[in-house]
């Protein structure tokens, strides 16, 4: 080598070694940590020293630079990251959750247990070194003990195996607890080499228990899920995740904030197979490829719960709409689901210049209740990935209220809005207040009514026979008897499992004859829709008998004379019924206006409309509203189908 080369790189060592000699005096004196990680120690205030414990435990040993990238993508996203919890002076929650929906009184529960008031933590000021240290080794730990584990990236383990929680709920060491509460099956799974994440994914979620449907419960930690057993879909889904998780599966989080056919939302789960596709399931109750009502029932908007902090919108949590609270720990994901459609829609009256924001709401009972956010640009508000599903509202919130933004519009195949702006008026008939489901309407066929004046019928007499299939609204038979009789029943054709809705019969004067139930099932399906159901004059309850042969009817008390049968087939309730009172309402640009109230004669009901107007329609009589508006299209209620694409 020259002396001139020789030379030069002497220089280079040099420099190479005194820069790094700066490096490290830097890193004394400002901890040479990134601006990302600077800003969130700055966040920690006094509980600095615990993060920097995490990042300075894996900064020692090159072997560990995987988990210090980690730790640093643990510590970045920490922010908005909290435990919210009761302050109870002992440990049993769980038990407290047990008692929580069953008490009328949500305080007398408080105040007996003596939960005080609710706690939150935020992480960054409050998790310790510890904590997160331990959670990092046993995540990979799993990762890397598991054969599938090779098919998770990096980035994918960091999202769905790597963080500590999985809502706001109380902090636990609840990774050892997984591994301990299932050795046997991750002991069996490291063996296997062959098995995959779906298939592992299967075993675990039929070793978890069952969960029963309850509400109200605050965020509940392993544990706490665990013994209680019971919660909303939520609930069951964060059981999933902490399990899976917990045994190297990885798995998210993903739900929809509204149906557009119900009064609720609802969550499930997903495992990622060796392709990197997510295949849903429903924690606790049915495995990958099985199907749950996340997988067929249609959706608006779909989103997952991600440990990554997203910007979605830059407000104050009085100007986000309640289902979207969580908005900034949201991705979405409804393309994954749904066929949809990314859409500019006009705004009206001029008020873009309220707010950057704008929000995308679908319809429920009187109201909107947004799902979704969209910008606003100097004429139109812009959604991406909507669902082609549901009618929907953009709408302003501010301060807690909301204002329409653009007239309610659907969305067809070809990804156009049809927006609903009233026009002239037009004469429309009613025969639905929701699309009618219809499925047992046809095991009255073959059904059969006789009268008779022995209890066991042995002379009984028919008087009429259900030939066709009966269509979902009341029916009236004339009966010609010169006899009079003291008993009447229905008779359940073979499968017909004695479902009807209403029976009544009547005498020479048209009043409405009056008896004791009498009856005939080798047992009821639901305990609550037993045979004097028929009896009670409410369309929404009917009989429903296990198997046949299975009748009900009426002891009379003496012999009468019946010369008219009126009965109503087992129907959902909500066809238009006679002698009940129905409100019917449009969407006028600003709220929904009333048409008036008016009592059906028959199964139709008329009204005056105006044209290519947004409908809804309320049974007074029963109190109910229900969620899905409708509009007249050839003479013709139409409906979006709740599970599939095409229009009712």
């Amino acid at each position: 080598m020259m002396k001139k080369d020789r030379f030069i790189v002497s220089v280079v060592i040099v420099l190479l070694i005194a820069s790094g000699c700066f490096i490290w005096y830097c890193h004394q004196l400002t901890g040479y940590y990134s601006p990302e990680i600077t800003e969130i120690l700055k966040l920690a205030g006094s509980n600095r020293s615990e993060l920097e414990k995490v990042l300075k435990h894996y900064d020692q040993n090159p072997a560990d630079s995987l988990k210090l990238r980690a730790a640093e993508f643990l510590i970045i996203n920490m922010p908005g990251k909290y435990s919210e919890y009761y302050d109870a002076p002992w440990n049993d929650v769980a038990t407290v959750h047990l008692r929580w929906t069953s008490s009328s009184d949500k305080q007398l529960v408080l105040d007996t247990y003596r939960i005080g008031k609710p706690v939150r933590q935020d992480d960054v000021t409050h998790i310790t070194a510890e904590y997160l240290i331990n959670n990092i080794e046993l995540a990979f730990k799993v990762w890397q003990e598991q054969s599938w584990g090779k098919n998770v990236p990096f980035n994918v383990f960091c999202e769905e195996i790597l963080p500590y929680r999985v809502s706001t709920e109380p902090i636990e060491n609840w990774r050892e607890k997984v591994l301990a509460s299932f050795a046997d099956l991750y002991k069996s799974l490291i063996k296997d080499t062959t098995v995959t994440a779906v298939e592992a994914c299967s075993r675990l979620n039929d070793l978890l228990p069952r969960f029963r449907l309850d509400k109200d419960f605050p965020p509940m930690s392993y544990s706490q899920l665990m013994a209680s057993t019971r919660g909303s879909c939520d609930r069951s889904s964060v059981l999933a995740v902490f399990a899976m998780r917990g045994l190297g599966i990885p798995v998210i989080w993903d739900f929809t904030p509204r149906w557009p056919s119900k009064a609720t939302g609802h969550s499930w789960n997903g495992v990622r197979n060796s392709c990197g596709v997510h295949i849903s399931f429903m924690g606790t109750e049915s495995n990958p490829g099985k199907e749950h009502q996340g997988a067929y029932i249609l959706k608006s908007k779909v989103y997952r719960y991600v440990y990554t902090r997203q910007q979605h919108i830059m407000a104050d949590e009085i100007n986000i709409p309640p289902l979207l609270r969580d908005i900034n720990s949201l991705v979405d994901v409804t393309a994954e689901y749904e066929p949809c459609a990314d859409i500019r829609v006009p705004v009206q009256d001029n008020q873009i210049s309220k707010t950057r924001y704008a929000f995308l709401a679908i319809p429920f009972e009187m109201g909107w209740d947004p799902v979704a956010w969209g910008n606003v640009d100097t004429s139109h508000i812009q959604f991406l990935s909507v669902g082609k599903n549901s009618f929907y509202l953009p709408v302003y919130y501010h301060n807690g209220s909301q204002t329409p933004a653009s007239y309610p519009f659907r969305i067809n195949e070809a990804g156009e809005c049809r927006y609903f702006r009233p026009d002239s008026l037009q004469m429309v008939s009613l025969t639905c207040i929701a699309p009618p489901d219809n499925r047992w309407v046809s095991r009255m066929k073959g059904g059969m009514f006789e009268v008779a004046n022995r209890s066991d019928f042995s002379d009984a007499r028919l008087i009429h026979t259900v030939k066709t299939i009966p269509d979902p609204y009341y029916h009236v038979v004339s009966v010609n008897l010169l006899s009079t009789y003291r008993y009447v029943r229905y008779v359940s054709p073979i499968d017909g499992h004695c479902n009807v809705s209403i029976l009544e019969f009547y005498d020479e004067n048209n009043e409405k004859l009056k008896g004791r139930f009498i009856g005939e099932a080798p047992k009821w399906l639901n305990p609550l829709l037993t045979n004097d159901k028929a009896f009670d004059g409410d369309v929404d309850t009917f009989c429903d008998a296990v198997a046949d042969p299975s009748w009900t009817g009426l002891d009379l008390g003496e012999p009468k004379q019946i010369v008219k049968i009126r009965y109503l087939p087992r129907t959902d309730g909500n066809c238009i019924y006679e002698g009940h009172v129905y409100e019917l309402f449009f969407w006028n640009g600003d709220e929904w206006h009333s048409l008036g109230r008016k009592t059906a004669d028959s199964h139709i009901l008329q009204y005056e409309v105006p044209d290519n107007a947004l409908l809804t329609i309320k049974n007074i009589t029963k109190g109910k509203m229900y969620a899905m508006p409708f509009y007249i299209e050839d003479d013709i209620q139409k409906w979006f189908k709740s599970t599939t694409m095409e229009l009712k």
